[in-house]
């Protein structure tokens, strides 16, 4: 199997299980952010809707999307529209089919290529590595989603 055919896999596993655990949390506690400061499930789901979009154009065409604060503050208008989960679950699956088919047609010969991020105060990483990120991303905000899920005394694996 080739690297990116698993990346793919891993990544439309982890997106189905993270959507499935977010359809589960009650509407009505959609937005409720534990602790008033942590990030409710519809905040991380928001981010998962336009991840894939954002990860793009870094795996098909090697150019990072701008990161300044223009930048910030039309993905958080962006993710704002996505205004239920059910919302973010459609736009996620679409988003994230578009980035598959991008990692699903990388080069082998390019997986060691190496690009700058803006996370961290740049953060250098081979192609390999970028071509998981959103696999990385998904899998984290399981986590969160099922930790909000056990707080609001739902214990059952979705």
């Amino acid at each position: 199997m080739r690297y990116q055919d698993h990346v793919v896999r891993s990544t439309q596993k982890a997106l189905e299980d993270i959507c499935r655990s977010a359809q589960t949390v009650p509407l009505d506690k959609a937005d409720w952010a534990p602790m008033g400061k942590a990030r409710s499930a519809l905040s991380q789901m928001q981010e998962i809707a336009t991840a894939g979009k954002w990860f793009l154009p870094i795996v098909r065409d090697r150019t990072i999307p701008e990161f300044d604060e223009h930048a910030a503050r039309e993905a958080a208008r962006l993710r704002q529209s996505f205004d239920t989960i059910d919302k973010c679950v459609e736009a996620a699956r679409e988003h994230t089919s578009e980035l598959l088919q991008a990692v699903a047609n990388f080069p082998d010969d390019s997986l060691e290529d190496e690009i700058q991020l803006p996370f961290g105060g740049g953060m250098i990483m081979t192609m390999a590595e970028v071509l998981s990120l959103h696999w990385w991303n998904l899998t984290y905000h399981l986590g969160q989603i099922n930790q909000i899920q056990l707080m609001l005394g739902d214990a059952e694996m979705h």
